[in-house]
């Protein structure tokens, strides 16, 4: 079998049984499946980073906004959207004309430090200000890392879990969309990505049925712990990633 980008077939079995985790994850907590699978993907290719995440996350985001789309408060949520727009050519911008180490460096230590400030109690209050800050830094973030939910996912922390899941899938789903846009124009999106994304699609919706039946049993103290867990660990990886 000759699979794109030339994984080994145990590599490919590998990658779908981590895409069904981290689709599950996200489908519970409302983020979380770049945040896992990204530092492991990109070790394995980084040429699939951000494209097939960006494939895969799409259904996904989608799958979960809509599941609670009732919840969802829209009015902080257009400067969100706002700021996601601008934050995703700027992200592009910085990854074609800066050297990316720093770069993604710089990332990692804001997102560290986020998580930080969250697990000593520190709370980001939601007003269009902050919105359309953490919609800005959650669009350079998903360009340059492919992991631009902590910025989003701190906002909206300690939000009920009904509102919190499908606000920030809504972001998602928007991000992706403009991300995979610029992808395309600037001609980083290949055949082989979409092969790959019509073979692990099935496990990362086999996720998403998981998720279904079992995100309601999920504490909103749990969700928000899992964020500042998430953030620290995203910061350190994308740091780590970057210096090794």
């Amino acid at each position: 079998m000759n699979i794109p980008f030339d994984l080994s077939l145990q590599e490919l079995i590998f990658v779908a049984f981590l895409v069904f985790i981290s689709a599950a994850v996200q489908g519970v907590l409302g983020f979380g499946f770049a945040v896992i699978a990204s530092p492991i993907i990109v070790q394995i290719n980084p040429s699939l980073v951000p494209q097939l995440l960006s494939l895969l996350g799409f259904p996904l985001a989608l799958r979960v906004f809509f599941r609670e789309k009732s919840k969802v408060n829209w009015k902080p949520l257009k400067f969100l959207i706002v700021g996601r727009i601008i934050g995703g050519p700027i992200g592009l911008y910085f990854l074609t004309t800066l050297d990316p180490e720093p770069l993604s460096i710089a990332v990692g230590v804001i997102v560290l430090s986020a998580g930080l400030g969250s697990y000593f109690g520190w709370n980001v209050k939601r007003n269009p200000m902050n919105s359309f800050t953490a919609g800005t830094l959650s669009g350079i973030f998903g360009m340059i890392a492919a992991i631009g939910g902590p910025p989003v996912a701190i906002l909206y922390r300690g939000t009920k879990g009904d509102e919190f899941r499908p606000s920030l899938n809504a972001v998602f789903t928007l991000g992706i969309v403009i991300t995979l846009s610029l992808l395309v124009v600037t001609g980083n999106l290949y055949s082989d990505h979409l092969i790959l994304f019509l073979l692990l699609i099935i496990p990362v919706l086999l996720g998403i049925r998981f998720s279904t039946s079992i995100f309601s049993m999920v504490s909103d103290t749990l969700i928000a712990n899992m964020v500042t867990y998430f953030s620290i660990i995203s910061g350190v990886v994308v740091i780590c990633r970057s210096i090794f």
